[in-house]
């Protein structure tokens, strides 16, 4: 195993203990006087989620972002968090989504989602994004995977421009000469994976340009001193302004392209230099059409409508989320378990709390299940020690019991091994309470040993 794949393994390990845990009991909040309704079309639904995202991350959203809580209106809880994805996936508006569900039935869940607890999921989607799928450790061996001369580099850092409209909005402020529409701008930060660490908050594009946003970032509390970020000419001015109010950056923790001095020409070293950093650092461009590409919310075919920044810029940090632990299955190869795919089955819905707590305490405990292993065990050792020649052995003593006038009706347990094995036998015309241990060679039918195996078995 590489050392990039063993410390991918060990961040696995350390931060994808979600990965095990069963789908979480969900204390029922609402008591609807409805029926539980069903969603029209569901099954498109999860099958636009699952070819875009696939099982893993879906899972992950569903269990460790969306299903925390119960959610109103009478609808599955896991139905309503697909359709959460699907309008990101697809970026239908709350009146197009109204082909599943009622508007207003999808805007209660939505915004009870988005707003009912926002400071806690934007700080819990921020630190999952900082922590998942990143390490320093990861950083900077992928960087020894940099062409000459970036192998020290560990992060890009650029601007992407979305289109948006919202209720009351400064259209001119928000006017992007990149789109030449009115759109946010927000500053992505990601490792040589395009493993998405951090994001601005979102701004509008006329007031706001790349280094303006970049100082009011505060990049030093982002990235650990041996970073080195990337950036492009449009930064460079602003670097000097970063590094003189930090105690903890230097020049050494960025990278960017050499700055033509007015009225000197460049070497060839300096332009060879900004050719290779333009060509290496262009690779920031695929995160951003991964993104596009995932989640037709942020595209530039049309203006999204957000009800305002806040709302943006959630929604742009979850994507991120999303599409990082997606790439992070598909770069490390991580296997699918059974319960990742629930969320497919027809009417899958989260185990109610007292339910599932009922269930669990009559499961039994470590000790109980380590006695029925033993038990299982001693049971096959001993169908598997119980040769032919003995049960044919048995049907030519058949006499012998015959001549007792008993017979065999049926065999209710054991006891010992090979040829000391004795069963409990209830004879026929008599009483359960009246039966009694037999050897092997007394029993006269092979069948009612067979059958007996059987039973034991079968679970």
């Amino acid at each position: 195993m590489s050392a990039i794949s063993e410390e991918y393994a060990h961040l696995v390990e350390a931060q994808w203990k979600f990965m095990q845990e069963e789908w979480p009991a969900i204390k029922k909040a609402k008591f609807h006087r409805t029926e539980m309704k069903e969603i029209s079309d569901v099954a498109h639904v999860k099958s636009m989620v699952l070819d875009r995202l696939g099982f893993i991350p879906t899972f992950f959203f569903l269990t460790q972002v969306f299903g925390v809580r119960d959610y109103g209106s009478p609808y599955r809880n896991v139905e309503k968090g697909l359709l959460l994805l699907y309008a990101l996936i697809t970026g239908d508006s709350l009146s197009t989504m109204s082909r599943f569900i009622p508007k207003t039935s999808f805007y209660d869940f939505h915004k009870e989602f988005y707003l009912r607890d926002h400071v806690k999921l934007n700080h819990d989607i921020t630190s999952m994004m900082r922590d998942m799928c990143s390490s320093l450790k990861l950083r900077l061996l992928l960087a020894k995977n940099n062409p000459d001369p970036f192998k020290h580099v560990t992060l890009n850092l650029d601007g992407h421009d979305t289109r948006v409209s919202y209720i009351g909005a400064d259209k001119p402020s928000l006017y992007s000469y990149k789109l030449k529409k009115s759109g946010f701008r927000i500053q992505v930060c990601s490792d040589m994976n395009n493993i998405v660490l951090f994001a601005s908050k979102p701004a509008s594009c006329r007031d706001y340009n790349d280094g303006t946003m970049l100082v009011k970032m505060n990049i030093a509390s982002h990235i650990h001193k041996l970073d080195c970020i990337a950036l492009d000419g449009g930064y460079s001015a602003f670097v000097r302004q970063i590094v003189e109010s930090s105690d903890v950056l230097s020049y050494e923790n960025f990278s960017f392209p050499v700055r033509k001095t007015r009225g000197i020409a460049m070497t060839d070293q300096e332009l060879h230099y900004n050719k290779a950093f333009g060509g290496f650092r262009s690779s920031i461009e695929g995160c951003f059409g991964d993104m596009q590409s995932t989640f037709s919310k942020f595209t530039h075919d049309a203006p999204i409508r957000f009800p305002d920044a806040k709302m943006f810029d959630l929604q742009f940090k979850l994507c991120c989320l999303l599409m990082n632990i997606k790439k992070v299955v598909s770069i490390h190869n991580i296997a699918t378990q059974t319960h990742h795919t629930f969320w497919m089955q027809d009417a899958f819905d989260f185990p109610d709390s007292n339910e599932y707590q009922a269930a669990y305490e009559k499961l039994p405990s470590i000790k109980v299940k380590l006695n029925h292993g033993r038990s299982l065990l001693e049971l096959q050792e001993a169908f598997l020690s119980v040769a032919i020649s003995q049960l044919d052995y048995a049907d030519e003593t058949m006499a012998e019991t015959m001549q007792e006038g008993y017979e065999v009706a049926r065999i209710l347990d054991h006891r010992g091994e090979d040829d000391d094995m004795e069963f409990l036998v209830q004879w026929k015309g008599f009483d359960v309470s009246e039966a009694t241990w037999a050897t092997l060679q007394r029993l006269n039918y092979k069948q009612c040993i067979q059958d007996y195996w059987k039973t034991k078995i079968a679970f």
